[in-house]
């Protein structure tokens, strides 16, 4: 099972059912999630509370949120794929994902983490353009290679390590 602590923000464009976090997950399994406008258009990052690994999906749309799951487990894979990740590693992650649970956050340091992404991703996004262009996993794979001060890393390079265990 993977829980997504959404921010409230996230939380009220989706109509996510949102339940109370009472399961002991490995945090290598929860993931934190935000909702942010770029280009007038909505965007969600996803980032892994263990390795700091995100993903953005750019351009959500309402229908989008409906179909969450699949598109979380399809952009994760994919962006997985892009990062040169063994697919017996991602296949093994992945059947792990029996069902998302929504809670709110509760971890300030990936709520910070997630910002400067963010931030991040504003600064580096025009060297994507034009937008209709735009390769949002060479992005993701890029964001994923900026070190993470407080894990003293860079989250794909943590990432595989988890992987790999």
């Amino acid at each position: 099972m993977i829980t997504i602590s959404c921010t409230k923000k996230l939380f009220e464009l989706s109509n996510f059912p949102e339940e109370q976090n009472t399961s002991q997950n490995d945090e290598f399994f929860n993931w934190h999630a935000n909702v942010f406008r770029l280009a007038r258009r909505n965007n969600i990052i996803f980032m892994n509370n263990k390795t700091r690994y995100c993903f953005i999906l750019f351009g959500v749309k309402k229908d989008h949120f409906h179909k969450v799951k699949d598109i979380f487990i399809s952009s994760l894979v994919e962006n997985l794929q892009f990062e040169k990740i063994k697919q017996e590693q991602i296949n093994k992650y992945v059947a792990n994902i029996d069902q998302i649970r929504f809670t709110k956050t509760y971890d300030r340091s990936v709520l910070g983490s997630m910002i400067d992404m963010v931030r991040m991703t504003e600064f580096m996004v025009e060297h994507y353009l034009p937008l209709k262009e735009m390769n949002i996993k060479k992005l993701n794979k890029d964001l994923n290679h900026s070190p993470i001060v407080k894990l003293k890393n860079f989250p794909d390079i943590m990432m595989k390590e988890a992987l790999s265990n």
